[in-house]
């Protein structure tokens, strides 16, 4: 698995720290595969619409 490094502002980093239970990785994760999944279909869609 390959990891990689995102910023975030410091007050949306302390919001997260107030909130210790939430797997903020998972979070990011689901968030991540879920866009990909919608761009793909996305672009899915636009080659449908172009033929």
């Amino acid at each position: 698995m390959k990891r990689f490094t995102i910023s975030i502002p410091e007050d949306l980093k302390n919001e997260m720290d107030s909130l210790p239970d939430i797997n903020w990785v998972e979070v990011a994760k689901e968030s991540i595969q879920k866009k990909v999944e919608m761009l793909d279909e996305f672009e899915s869609f636009q080659r449908n619409c172009d033929n």
